[in-house]
């Protein structure tokens, strides 16, 4: 497939844009110039694009501001922040590590280091491999708020000081090589591994053994901004408002300190798009790009997160690469061999990378599809049917304190049809829709290859997997009780509110308050529970001081316990209400909402949470 974005020879093109076309400086310049208005118009300051064939740099360079307050122009030698693209490169330099060891993926992780402080109920039977640290199914959860930024300013620690730092993350919530559920930690796990097997520091091991050989001169993972290289600075948006945003140390490195350039990235892509032997075999590219141990890929599907890679289709064709956020930068690459074709984008602001890189891709590519595919669709046996029709709920949260967003939106009813499903939401409207493409495997919408799959557990339940999501099939009945038991409830505890407000204000002047105990009870609870959102959102929005008690996380451990204590009181209040009926079956309404509130947030966590120490 080789050439075939372009109709004539890349020596003969300049900079390119248009996938079917010979070009020249115009096109260029237009190439530029919509970059940049697209830039203005969501006020990005710069970026770095790289666009290459296998044998070919296509665009390499910067567009933007990498210093705003200096004028100072972005090129193809600025460094950028990459965050989660770091993960791709640790997996490689684990693996290299491993080549030279008597280790491979499937050794268990406390073979290798037996003081790595993890927990695992399944340990004697299912222990936690290298391979389930890379493709993220070691079941443990995401950062904890407080240790996801380092405050040390003498010297970088040790990674073993960042994985004991991590020890609440390390504990597999179910069986391992099963679900996936996105966990930083593991890679730095995995870059402790790295230190042990090779006897070198992470970062040093990765440039000699893998950055340089590559060709990615000034790429590596930097804790500090660097000295020697230009580097871009990181921005942060409020409104139209672009802020500097400092060089944040986070507690972690494998997992999201890789910093890249234009020229760098660009002979990334290509090493990946040619396969070059020089430092992996083929089995190991297949091994990088094919996930093995999650419960589909067990079952056969091919589509998914390998060793640190991805699989994506757009435009017709498979793609595979990694995306990454991180203070005042986002960044993402994609490559397709079949195509034969690599992107690299980042930005220095926060922000959607996926959407900078759609629109690089539109612009080299304006049609729907870059080449026509074919797939193979069967009708559904009735088998399939009978055994997996039902409701399904998502139950590999990243983490358990926003899981509960899941318990109560998410979840996907499958509606079968002859030879596709319809998936519908909690509430029955049509979402998405799946192909049959045979052996219990899906294509999702329009993509080429299955990427979804039904199958059983190992504890017999029926699974649906969707875009790498495990889900489970549950009652509907009992969602839709649960659902609607707390919507209805907020809503009996939110119109109190309103009305016990409006009362106060119309008695504040009043010698005799007539029942103000019971008006104050329960517009005390709505007061603290919102109290207790807003000390969660605040804390989660600045983690850089979430390690230590703050007026944000303080506010919402005080206030969720308020918010108990003051539904039971509306409680103990029922015997000596006064004042009309209505109200006062107004009033056990709203209380029952209040205690069925205060349970449910105190089953998921919220209630006494010291966010400080999570």
């Amino acid at each position: 497939m080789r050439n075939r974005l372009y109709n004539k020879p890349l020596s003969t093109l300049l900079l390119g844009i248009y996938a079917s076309i010979c070009f020249g400086q115009t096109s260029a310049n237009n190439f530029r110039e919509q970059i940049e208005e697209y830039l203005d118009s969501i006020k990005i300051p710069g970026v770095m694009i790289s666009i290459v064939q296998s044998d070919s740099v296509v665009f390499a360079e910067g567009i933007g501001y990498a210093d705003i307050d200096k004028q100072e122009k972005v090129d193809e030698h600025h460094l950028f922040r990459q965050g989660s693209i770091s993960k791709s490169f640790t997996a490689m330099a684990l693996l290299l590590a491993l080549k030279n060891s008597t280790y491979d993926l499937d050794t268990p992780i406390k073979e290798i280091d037996p003081d790595i402080p993890l927990t695992n109920p399944w340990a004697n039977t299912q222990p936690v491999r290298i391979s389930h640290l890379l493709e993220h199914t070691s079941g443990f959860e995401d950062f904890h708020l407080h240790a996801m930024y380092s405050h040390a300013t003498d010297s970088v620690p040790p990674i073993i000081d960042m994985v004991n730092d991590h020890s609440q993350s390390l504990k597999s919530r179910w069986p391992p090589g099963n679900r996936k559920a996105y966990s930083n930690p593991n890679y730095i796990v995995a870059g402790h591994l790295v230190e042990v097997l090779s006897g070198q520091k992470f970062d040093e091991y990765v440039k000699e053994n893998l950055l340089q050989k590559i060709g990615m001169n000034r790429s590596g993972f930097y804790t500090t901004k660097p000295e020697s290289f230009s580097f871009s600075t990181g921005y942060r948006r409020s409104g139209s408002i672009l802020s500097p945003t400092p060089f944040a140390r986070i507690n972690g490195s494998p997992a999201g300190d890789f910093c890249s350039n234009a020229q760098d990235m660009a002979a990334y892509l290509q090493f990946m798009l040619r396969r070059d032997s020089s430092i992996f075999s083929q089995t190991d590219f297949d091994r990088i790009e094919i996930p093995q141990t999650s419960i589909a890929a067990h079952n056969g599907l091919t589509y998914g997160y390998g060793l640190g890679n991805y699989s994506i289709w757009k435009k017709g064709y498979l793609f595979h690469g990694h995306g990454g956020q991180i203070d005042g930068f986002a960044a993402r690459y994609l490559y397709s061999r079949e195509a034969d074709l690599g992107i690299a984008v980042a930005m220095n602001r926060n922000g959607n990378e996926n959407a900078l890189l759609d629109f690089v891709l539109e612009l080299i590519h304006p049609n729907e599809s870059i080449a026509p595919f074919k797939r193979q669709i069967y009708p559904i046996p009735d088998s399939i049917k009978t055994k997996f029709s039902g409701f399904y709920e998502f139950n590999s949260p990243k983490s358990k304190l926003i899981g509960f967003t899941d318990k109560m939106l998410a979840g996907l009813t499958l509606d079968f049809k002859e030879d596709k499903i319809i998936t519908k939401t909690i509430l029955g409207k049509p979402k998405d829709t799946l192909f049959y493409a045979g052996n219990n495997q899906f294509y999702y919408n329009g993509e080429g290859v299955p990427s979804a799959m039904l199958l059983e557990s190992e504890s017999g339940h029926s699974v649906l997997w969707i875009n790498d999501n495990y889900t489970e099939i549950k009652s509907h009945t009992r969602r839709l009780i649960i659902f609607f038991g707390l919507l209805l409830s907020f809503l009996f505890t939110t119109a109190f509110f309103a009305y016990s407000l409006v009362w106060l204000i119309r008695n504040v002047f009043r010698k005799e308050r007539k029942d103000s105990l019971s008006h104050l009870l329960l517009f005390g609870f709505g007061l603290a529970f919102v109290s207790m959102f807003v000390g969660f959102g605040l804390s989660v929005s600045h983690p850089h001081t979430a390690q230590q008690p703050t007026f944000s996380s303080l506010l919402m451990y005080f206030s969720s316990y308020a918010m108990v204590l003051l539904a039971v009181g509306s409680v103990l209040r029922w015997r000596q209400l006064e004042g009309k009926k209505r109200f006062m079956v107004f009033y056990v309404c709203s209380s029952i909402a209040a205690i069925i509130i205060s349970v449910y947030f105190w089953n998921i966590g919220f209630v006494g949470l010291k966010l400080w120490s999570y």
